[in-house]
């Protein structure tokens, strides 16, 4: 496992004949240097440092850094040329990463990146970002130096090195120069520690997530790492199991304990989406079981799980049918569902036509198999059609009020 340091090299003001440097303050130990990745990668001691920049980013100076000797002059020469110019080509960078390594002490590697301006350069800069990741790789981020726009592109590498392959970012750091003193001999300047956006990118993607597929089981870990204690935020994973076996009264009573013991708020970056959190599972106060299992049957229809609409929606006309023959019932008894199946099915007509259409498409789907009825073979020629079809079903089937 290789844990990489990826940094940016940026154009630089000269100031009197030299570029400024910095004391940066890492938590009390002080680096004084140039370029914030120098003394970052003294701090955090990667195995690799990979620098990328464009052809007109300050590479001379980088250079300048460690080829004191007469026998790199001319190289020198050809390179200031080549930023003045911004034509600084990948050869020439290649002929520098010996002497940095030798330097450094670790692989050093030098990647020229376009300047970003289109949507493919914008990608081509992620793919270079990545070269040499392996899968399950350490990687922390030096967001410092470069053109403005880079630290977003650093922030969006960082996100697809986590979701693609699997790499744990340790780091994401920016060396705040603008937050220097003007006051005093050797004034400090502060060194921030931006991971914070990649836990809330994190927390964006479980919504999306929840958005498409109604599993809420992705916030308890996102919970767990802001501090809250594991027996609260497992109880969103104990209700996102209920609700994949469609067990939708089970599930309720984890989610009403988990808004109970978290009405004090929520810890952390999490307490930016507890109103999201909260409107997401605010299906837990409804009291009526059929009301629940239609909400949620409309709701997968909506996401396109359609396995799981047509057994919901099927569960809430029996739950309906149920409660009308008796109120009082327990309605996830088995054996008292299975009487009214049995009786929807016997009595005459059975049950209706909307009602065996229904039923006919969630044992299709259900079980996997192809039913020879003209009407449902119809409903899964498409998802347009079948979007419709249980729509239109469960708008006469399943009508908003128990009343």
């Amino acid at each position: 496992m290789t844990h990489t340091l990826i940094s940016f090299l940026g154009k630089s003001q000269k100031k009197d004949g030299r570029y400024s440097t910095a004391n940066y303050d890492f938590d009390g130990h002080i680096e004084t240097t140039q370029f914030f990745s120098l003394g970052l990668k003294s701090v955090i001691k990667p195995d690799r440092l990979l620098i990328l920049g464009t052809s007109g980013s300050m590479w001379d100076v980088l250079f300048e850094n460690f080829a004191e000797a007469d026998e790199y002059e001319e190289q020198k020469l050809l390179l200031i040329d080549a930023a003045d110019n911004d034509r600084v080509t990948q050869a020439q960078l290649l002929a520098c990463e010996p002497l940095l390594k030798q330097c450094l002490g670790i692989d050093c590697q030098l990647n020229l990146i376009p300047y970003g301006d289109t949507p493919q350069a914008q990608v081509e800069i992620l793919q270079t970002m990545s070269s040499g990741i392996a899968k399950g790789d350490q990687v922390s981020l030096d967001l410092t130096h470069g053109l403005r726009h880079l630290p977003m592109l650093g922030l969006l590498s960082a996100m697809y090195l986590q979701t693609a392959k699997k790499v744990e970012i340790k780091g994401i750091y920016y060396g705040a120069l603008e937050r220097t003193p003007k006051d005093g001999v050797n004034p400090l300047t502060p060194v921030m520690r931006l991971d914070g956006l990649l836990k809330i990118a994190d927390w964006i993607t479980a919504l999306h997530g929840f958005d498409k597929t109604g599993d809420i089981a992705p916030f308890s870990d996102l919970l767990q790492k802001e501090g809250l204690p594991e027996d609260t935020a497992g109880l969103l994973k104990t209700a996102a199991f209920y609700e994949s076996v469609l067990n939708v009264t089970n599930a309720r009573k984890p989610l009403r304990d988990f808004a109970k013991q978290t009405e004090e708020g929520l810890p952390g970056i999490a307490s930016l989406f507890q109103d999201s959190l909260n409107e997401r599972i605010s299906w837990v106060d409804q009291d009526n079981i059929y009301l629940r299992q239609r909400e949620k049957a409309q709701f997968y229809l909506q996401q396109g799980d359609y396995v799981r609409a047509a057994a919901l929606g099927y569960e809430a006309l029996i739950t309906k049918h149920l409660k009308k023959q008796n109120p009082r019932a327990d309605a996830e008894s088995y054996a008292l569902r299975d009487e009214i199946k049995q009786h929807l099915k016997d009595q005459a007509g059975g049950g209706g036509p909307d009602y065996k259409l229904l039923r006919n498409i969630r044992n299709s789907l259900a079980h996997a198999n192809r039913d020879n009825t003209k009407e449902v073979q119809q409903a899964l020629s498409s998802e347009e059609r079948l979007k419709q079809k249980l729509s239109d079903l469960f708008t006469k089937l399943l009508p908003a009020t128990t009343e």
